[in-house]
């Protein structure tokens, strides 16, 4: 007897997703950390226009990830709702 799992047969419309949304979730987090870096540097001074601007261009960019494909910034993750195991 063999035991059969879903990730043996992973539905084309998750693998569909996957494709999509690995960049976006690898460009997202990239941002975010160099988001979190930049506001570190820019509080030891925050007079510095140049780390302003970053600061205020890396907010813009993760705000408009968020807007345009907001279940990036979910707390749990979009597939289990689409594909998790029915309660």
């Amino acid at each position: 007897m063999s035991l059969h799992w879903f990730y043996d047969e992973i539905p084309e419309d998750y693998r569909n997703f996957r494709r999509l949304a690995t960049p976006l979730e690898r460009e997202y987090l990239e941002l975010r950390v160099l988001l979190r870096n930049a506001e570190a540097v820019r509080r030891d001074d925050p007079d510095n226009e140049k780390l302003q601007a970053q600061v205020k261009y890396f907010r813009k960019r993760v705000a408009e990830l968020e807007e345009k494909h907001p279940w990036i910034a979910e707390e749990i993750p979009h597939e289990i709702g689409l594909w998790g195991v029915p309660h």
